[in-house]
């Protein structure tokens, strides 16, 4: 057989596994082919076969292959489940949801400029007049939140928290007929299901697990079960106007093909119920034990003292069946703490109960699992127990992860729920003559004009900034940053202190000149002090002055200043 124009003969080699001796030696090659080949001189052929590689290192190593059907519902009602009655679950989302969320993310309006024609000063008093209007309508329930109960920081941490929970939630845009502003409403996403009887859908569609696709796989609407069981299909997007009415939040990562999301619970499931179980009966055993304090061990056949119900303040007596039918009775003494026994029978023996109730390898055993549980959630372990025991550089280097974590999320959250709410509520305010924005309305349904809707709408989110545990350090390279033009004021406050310069720069000015206003009284009144002082230096130099004067004259001495006082 000749490969790349070489002879070779495989007549000896099979499909197992053989020796090289088996093989016929090949005939010897030039140099040139040598080199083409990277045979290096090498004579023989190693010894080869035919193999299947599927993950395993022998025959039935990596187990049973799993070709697995997500079982949403049973997913959601878990992990709803584990929510309510599992402390270490409680414990993951809300300390996920506070890092995370906090009061809510902030937006930092950022149009570009350049691209709209506008200037530096103009974009930024742009930015400015936004932001100040989005955060009246956030701090108002009464017009951002359909059932006017919450802030919009509120309804970020209720979405951010049923998503982490039940897998997703579904977002929908409601419009005020008062302020014509959007309003939020959130739906649980265990509501999200296929209908049980039949629908009448468009040719081309179809229903999965309450999501309604076309022909090209978009989502077109969802089907929301209601408290009668009925159900009614709400579109994803207007067919007037193209504004976004309904979209799902994932709290994890959604694969391609998977439709709904998957609760951040669903890989710890079992874990976490069962070290929740460990724990309990751990403390149950705990409380056994110290309730069984002692008895009394008798070795001799003698009429008992029966100490302990001497010593009781009270006696209980419990009748008891055995196994074979029979009943006895159980007394149960209740004592004082710090009894003694005196004048006991020969024989009796009071024998304290083993009270090592507790389990000593417990603890260890409960922090490997919860490590594991935080490093499947990308959750630094000391971030999710607060327990800050190690070393300034081990703390900071688990802050530093954390903050890359939370980077991701604040990037994610922000354009699955606030950038849509975000600018659904900018388009209103520009139909409202509120904002001027030239050329947006006509870029909202114009898809070759997006780059205008993008130059306008771009926006960037920001959630509460953990404080440094070394403020002092932080600050003196921040301003070497700074300095040597590494990065800017803008960055540093806002990655620092969560605050916008060009607002902490407004503020200070307003606040030096309060306190030059403050300061004045106290400025003139040490300027009169400063008057009376230096008046009072003068007239002390000219009375020394006219004193030396006079003993040039005069002479020094008694005599001296008499005769110049006779002049005077």
């Amino acid at each position: 057989m000749k490969i790349f124009g070489f002879e070779f003969n495989f007549g000896n080699v099979k499909n197992s596994l053989e020796t090289e001796t088996d093989f016929v030696p090949i005939k010897k090659f030039t140099e040139k082919q040598k080199q083409i080949m990277a045979y290096n001189g090498q004579q023989l052929r190693s010894a080869w076969e035919n193999s299947l590689f599927d993950g395993g290192k022998f025959a039935g190593g990596f187990g049973v292959t799993q070709n697995q059907t997500i079982d949403y519902p049973t997913l959601r009602m878990r992990s709803t489940q584990l929510f309510n009655e599992n402390l270490y679950a409680k414990g993951l989302i809300r300390r996920l949801i506070t890092n995370e969320i906090n009061t809510g993310l902030s937006p930092d309006a950022i149009p570009d400029e350049e691209f709209l024609g506008m200037s530096e000063d103009d974009a930024y008093n742009w930015s400015e007049k936004t932001e100040n209007l989005f955060s009246l309508w956030w701090k108002n329930p009464s017009v951002c939140d359909w059932y006017q109960s919450r802030t919009f920081g509120e309804l970020q941490r209720s979405a951010r928290t049923e998503a982490l929970i039940s897998g997703d939630v579904l977002v929908v845009l409601r419009q005020s007929n008062d302020t014509k502003l959007p309003m939020v409403q959130l739906v649980s996403g265990a509501k999200i299901k296929t209908p049980w009887n039949q629908v009448k859908l468009k040719k081309g569609h179809e229903i999965k697990h309450g999501v309604e696709f076309d022909k090209n796989s978009r989502v077109v609407a969802y089907w929301i079960e209601q408290d009668d069981y009925e159900f009614t299909r709400l579109v994803a997007n207007s067919a007037k106007t193209g504004r976004r009415i309904s979209w799902l939040v994932y709290g994890t990562e959604k694969r391609i093909d998977h439709i709904r999301g998957m609760p951040l619970l669903s890989i710890v499931l079992q874990s976490l119920k069962e070290i929740d179980r460990y724990r309990d009966s751990a403390q149950r055993k705990a409380t056994i034990n110290a309730m069984l304090a002692m008895f009394i061990r008798k070795n001799k056949d003698k009429m008992g003292s029966l100490p302990m119900q001497g010593a009781a303040v009270r006696n209980d007596q419990f009748e008891v069946a055995d196994s074979d039918g029979t009943t006895r009775n159980f007394n149960v003494a209740n004592q004082i703490p710090g009894v003694v026994f005196d004048e006991l029978q020969d024989g009796e023996e009071p024998i304290g109960f083993n009270s090592a109730g507790t389990d000593i390898d417990f603890q260890k055993f409960e922090e490997t699992i919860i490590q594991a549980v935080a490093w499947a959630n990308e959750v630094p372990p000391e971030i999710m127990r607060l327990s800050f025991s190690n070393n300034y550089s081990a703390s900071q280097a688990a802050i530093n992860e954390f903050k890359i974590y939370l980077n991701k999320i604040w990037h994610k959250f922000g354009d699955e729920f606030c950038q849509p709410i975000y600018n659904d509520w900018v388009y209103s305010q520009v139909l409202l003559d509120n904002i001027e924005a030239n050329g947006f309305i006509e870029a909202w349904n114009t898809p070759n004009k997006f780059e205008t809707l993008g130059a306008w709408l771009a926006c960037d989110w920001f959630g509460s900034i953990k404080p440094s545990t070394d403020m002092l350090k932080t600050a003196k390279g921040s301003q070497l940053l700074v300095a040597n033009a590494w990065s800017t004021n803008a960055r540093e406050a806002r990655n620092i202190t969560g605050t916008k310069f060009t607002k902490n720069i407004k503020k200070l000015k307003r606040e030096n000149e309060l306190l030059v206003d403050a300061l004045a009284p106290i400025k003139e009144f040490d300027a009169q002090i400063e008057i009376q002082k230096s008046q009072k230096m003068n007239d002390v130099f000219e009375q020394t002055q006219v004193e030396g004067e006079n003993n040039a004259r005069f002479g020094g001495g008694t005599h001296g200043r008499l005769d110049a006082n006779r002049i005077n």
